[in-house]
């Protein structure tokens, strides 16, 4: 376990792109991590989201993609949203959409991961958009300074962050689109660049969490076109079908070479 643990530190910081992290610090944390903030409630805040009064907006003030955040009245029982307004097409170079954000919490919901929160597609002042839960009282990686929460409560959500990137092609991860609650739990936000046609793996595959793997490779092409076809097209999932063959072939390499006890982690 203490040699996994190490491993997992170095692999995080080596994730991303250089200047992302500053480095990895070491939080105790209990043996099993809170639930999602919203899992209690889950039904009740997608309905707010999509249909409460707007009192009034204003620019986050970071994100490439100039996110906004809405108040919301009723404020029960969440107080705002982050607003999108991106219609699928290229920016900069990059494929963006904002049903990619609701694809991805949808895709989350399917594969019991609890770690995207509640994104619906809505309409305010004539725009249509992703209006995505704002998460209260937590920060970012990047706003803890770029350090990658480690220790033997971190591993599982790491991992599970790395195999759902790899599926869904989000090669955007980065310190500000991480939230750190509380030990054990990791909150990923801004999937608008997600859910391209891209076969490749963005990320290379060492370790996998056994039980999101086995949905993962539960999932059917009937079970994404049910839950995801009304946000990304045949293409999309086609390439994530891809994308999940090319997981598969790696991981049965690593357990040939490393034993199914070193890669595939209870």
């Amino acid at each position: 376990m203490r040699r996994q643990r190490l491993f997992i530190a170095a692999w995080v910081a080596c994730l991303f792109v250089a200047g992302s992290f500053s480095g990895v610090v070491a939080i105790q944390a209990p043996a099993s991590a809170p639930a999602a903030p919203w899992l209690a409630h889950a039904a009740a805040i997608e309905a707010q989201l999509k249909s409460a009064d707007v009192e009034s907006m204003e620019d986050i003030g970071v994100g490439v993609t100039h996110p906004k955040r809405a108040h919301l009245k009723p404020s029960e029982p969440v107080e705002s949203l982050v607003w999108k307004v991106l219609p699928p097409g290229m920016r900069s170079g990059f494929w963006e959409s904002y049903k990619s954000e609701v694809a991805a919490y949808e895709l989350d919901k399917l594969l019991d991961m609890h770690m995207v929160p509640p994104a619906v597609e809505r309409h305010i002042d004539g725009e249509v958009g992703a209006a995505v839960m704002w998460l209260p009282g937590l920060k970012s990686v990047k706003d803890l300074g770029g350090k990658v929460p480690s220790g033997p409560a971190w591993g599982k959500p790491l991992r599970k962050m790395l195999m759902f990137d790899n599926l869904i092609s989000n090669s955007d991860r980065n310190a500000g689109n991480i939230m750190v609650g509380q030990p054990g739990e990791l909150f990923l936000i801004d999937h608008s660049r997600a859910f391209v046609t891209s076969t490749t793996l963005p990320k290379k595959i060492e370790r996998v969490d056994a039980g999101l793997w086995a949905r993962m490779q539960a999932l059917t092409r009937a079970d994404l076109v049910r839950v995801l076809g009304p946000w990304i097209d045949d293409e999309a999932i086609d390439a994530m079908l891809e994308r999940r063959a090319r997981m598969v072939s790696d991981v049965d390499k690593l357990v040939k070479k490393k034993g199914r006890a070193s890669v595939i982690i209870e």
